[in-house]
């Protein structure tokens, strides 16, 4: 295996961090028989907003990272919140669970809860909470942008939405978080509506995102064969486009063209191909996502 393949990565990751506090360390047993292991999992509960009037966002997570399993079990059965500890975290393949309430005085009402996996945690003092003034909860990943589209609420301001298809798992066979967004920055509208025309033309145009904050909108399905059953919607806001691909062929940023050797020529010449033209998934990795840099200013141009 050459030193460019091994160094592909295999799967898409969606990953979301911030600062919050652990809570509800548990083990959690698995039915299955004799091989079935129980496993370490925990509530994370994410701060998000100024910090004079924080919001929370809970996160219902599976222990997975070997170094997070080690602080993490520490607190199991602490229940005392004086005790709860303040952590950095990364939560990694973030999913939405709808339910329907089964007690209280909402019994009956959708709800939902997001789950996903902690890769990395650790502990921070609380003399570095106390100098944040806004808390952001980050989201960053890769996917589809689809249905850019001008809001005018009847009572409120009127914004540019988009739904993001996320990819996330193995890169052949990847899975899709569907996550609706107001476009929050300036920057990121700009790129958007250059893509409006591209997304109505049905061509796959696929971006590196990162997105601030990240909720849940449960409600009951009303029609077809699940009609009564609960389900719901990511929602989150687009603040960052650091690499656009339209057709698999990189837009943004601009790819200056290099100058062709007399070797290319004479294979071009000779009709050898040397990869294949099918544009897939994959052909915006990770690595695309890290290798870019964060422009303040995209160039206001025409549609892609």
């Amino acid at each position: 295996m050459n030193q460019a393949s091994s160094n592909t990565k295999s799967y898409f990751d969606l990953h979301t961090s911030g600062i919050g506090y652990l809570q509800r360390v548990r083990m959690v047993p698995v039915r299955g028989g004799r091989r079935a292991e129980s496993f370490l999992a925990c509530t994370v509960a994410a701060l998000v907003g100024p910090a004079k009037d924080s919001t929370l966002r809970y996160f219902d997570v599976k222990v997975s990272g070997a170094d997070a399993k080690e602080l993490v079990e520490r607190y199991v059965g602490v229940e005392d919140p004086k005790q709860r500890p303040l952590i950095r975290f990364r939560i990694g393949d973030l999913w939405g669970d709808p339910y329907i309430r089964p007690s209280g005085e909402r019994k009956g009402e959708p709800a939902g809860s997001l789950k996903g996996r902690l890769l990395k945690v650790e502990l921070i003092d609380r003399a570095e909470l106390a100098q944040i003034e806004q808390h952001e909860l980050i989201t960053r990943g890769i996917g589809y942008i689809n249905r850019p589209k001008d809001v005018s609420p009847k009572n409120g301001d009127p914004f540019l939405s988009c739904s993001i298809g996320a990819l996330a798992g193995p890169v052949d066979e990847p899975d899709y978080r569907y996550i609706d967004t107001i476009v929050a920055t300036t920057d990121a509208q700009h790129l958007v509506r250059r893509c409006v025309e591209a997304v109505q033309a049905e061509r796959k145009v696929l971006i590196a995102f990162r997105l601030n904050d990240m909720k849940t909108d449960p409600y009951l399905r009303t029609k077809g064969d699940r009609a009564g059953e609960a389900a719901l919607s990511l929602k989150s806001n687009l603040v960052h486009i650091s690499l656009i691909k339209v057709d698999g062929q990189q837009v943004y940023p601009a790819v200056e063209q290099a100058p062709v050797s007399e070797d290319a020529s004479a294979r071009e010449d000779t009709g050898h191909v040397s990869g294949s033209d099918d544009s897939t998934p994959s052909e915006l990795t990770q690595s695309d996502m890290e290798q870019q840099p964060e422009t303040d200013e995209p160039a206001m141009a025409t549609s892609f």
